[in-house]
């Protein structure tokens, strides 16, 4: 892939290769950005950056989201390790050796039965139906445009987009995440605490921008439990939550514009700062002082 593209849709880019080196900002950019630029170069632009190895849940999340939005293409990436495989024995060495021949990624018979399982249960929800009937759907497809204001190259890679159609005629984002618990409280808890307003934002924003439609598209999670039965839901993101991401990734965008123009890319201010508490401890220690 030619890293000096700057616009333009790349449906079969690999996942390393969108994640790869070149300049382009996706919203998980921002929460790095937010707590400074320094951590944001350390994490996409440092040359000498530890690569860090994608851990068991990372994977399995990796396989769902394959087995979801791309479920045509599962049995293609990923194969089922045989339950009871012992690597330590001759046969088992040997049949090890031809999963890795296969070129595709093992998953324990565990994690296949799991995985499939979910994929399921996500497929049999009305919406996912519904969703899955238009046309113009596609998964993992890469996004990449240069922002009209600061110049800043940017990129996003949907979970699930639906081209504007007669339902969606602005388009439709779906971005997925599977969970211990994806009850309505539990799902608003982590939406603000993951800082998902920063992708509800800036994928809206950029589809629009991709896609040229007169309104930036719907924008839904489908939140998935991990554990049987497997429950599923969909969440819409408000208009309020989008427009306040918006606000924040706009600021941002214009801090990641002018480091990239400067090569500068700072950390935390070089003075001593007055420290300050949450506004919850800030009582606290009010009320005692003046009790």
């Amino acid at each position: 892939m030619n890293d000096n593209y700057s616009q333009g849709l790349f449906l079969d880019m690999p996942n390393a290769d969108y994640h790869g080196n070149h300049p382009h900002i996706g919203s998980s950019g921002f929460k790095l950005l937010e707590r400074s630029p320094a951590h944001y170069w350390a994490a996409n632009i440092d040359p000498d950056r530890e690569r860090k190895e994608p851990t068991a849940l990372m994977k399995i999340g990796t396989a769902w989201h394959s087995a979801v939005f791309e479920p045509d293409d599962f049995e293609r990436i990923y194969i089922q390790v045989p339950e009871g495989l012992d690597r330590r024995t001759k046969e088992g060495k040997a049949l090890w050796a031809e999963l890795e021949a296969s070129g595709k990624e093992p998953l324990s018979a565990d994690g296949w039965a799991q995985i499939k399982a979910m994929a399921a249960a996500a497929h049999a929800h009305p919406v996912t139906k519904v969703i899955m009937d238009q046309p113009g759907g596609v998964g993992e497809a890469s996004f990449f445009w240069v922002d009209e204001e600061t110049g800043a190259p940017c990129r996003v890679r949907p979970d699930y987009a639906v081209e504007p159609c007669k339902l969606f005629p602005n388009g439709l984002i779906i971005d997925g995440k599977s969970s211990d618990d994806s009850s309505p409280e539990a799902f608003a808890r982590n939406c603000w605490n993951s800082q998902m307003y920063y992708q509800a934002a800036f994928y809206s924003d950029g589809m629009q921008r991709c896609w040229r439609t007169p309104e930036p598209p719907a924008f839904m999670w489908l939140s998935q439990e991990r554990d049987a039965p497997y429950a599923t839901a969909y969440y819409a993101a408000s208009a309020d939550l989008v427009s306040y991401g918006r606000k924040k990734y706009r600021h941002l965008l214009r801090v990641f514009a002018r480091c990239l123009d400067t090569g500068q890319w700072p950390g935390y201010p070089q003075t001593v700062q007055s420290l300050e508490l949450p506004t919850w401890a800030a009582k606290i220690v009010q009320d005692e002082v003046a009790a």
